[in-house]
């Protein structure tokens, strides 16, 4: 009698199982390309978060820049300062010069005229110079240079007078609409401080 389970020779083995490795592979591959999508995914998106904190840094320094500058110049006499921080009722022959608050509705500061140079309540719109900016290690300069605006204020507490400094830093991709300086791209710090003489 004959074995049933022996192949005579030249016959082939038919498997069920033949194509079964293959779709095990492609749900592999599959499964690997999710895993890599997601991990490139979360890759670039850190890597936008960290360029956005960057970008806020360098804002908040040219503000800080910006508020430095504008200080120390209202320390000076007011014949050194520059023409925008010199006292209004002495430096008449352009009209600019720091003003009092209290002659307007609303500080100029808050008003959007004040920083689209197109005048407004305060007439001390101060950009920073760019060699205030710049070190003999560096050339970079921003897009947009730092501003500060200086304003007297009557304090209501004690009835003194002291001196408001708003100034604003800007992002290297910092972009506004022209007609309304509302931001567009990029960020914007502002800082502010009261200064009392």
């Amino acid at each position: 009698m004959m074995n049933s389970n022996k192949l005579c020779s030249g016959q082939r083995v038919v498997r069920r199982d033949q194509g079964a490795s293959l779709i095990i592979v492609m749900i592999m591959l599959v499964i690997i390309g999710l895993t890599s999508a997601a991990a490139i995914r979360n890759a670039t998106s850190g890597e936008r978060a960290t360029n956005n904190i960057r970008m806020q840094n360098l804002a908040q320094q040219y503000a800080e820049a910006a508020l430095r500058y504008c200080e120390t110049q209202l320390t000076l006499v007011n014949a050194s300062r520059v023409n925008t921080l010199k006292n209004a009722n002495v430096f008449n022959d352009t009209g600019a010069g720091i003003a009092t608050a209290a002659n307007f509705p609303a500080a100029g500061w808050s008003q959007a005229v004040t920083w689209t140079g197109a005048g407004g309540a305060s007439t001390s719109l101060t950009n920073v110079p760019l060699a205030q900016l710049q070190s003999v290690n560096s050339a970079f300069s921003p897009a947009v240079l730092p501003q500060c605006v200086a304003e007297r204020e009557r304090l209501v507490a004690d009835n003194t007078e002291a001196t408001v400094v708003t100034a604003r830093g800007f992002s290297p991709d910092y972009a506004s609409d022209a007609g309304t300086g509302v931001t567009t791209k990029g960020s914007v710090v502002w800082l502010q401080s009261t200064i009392r003489f």
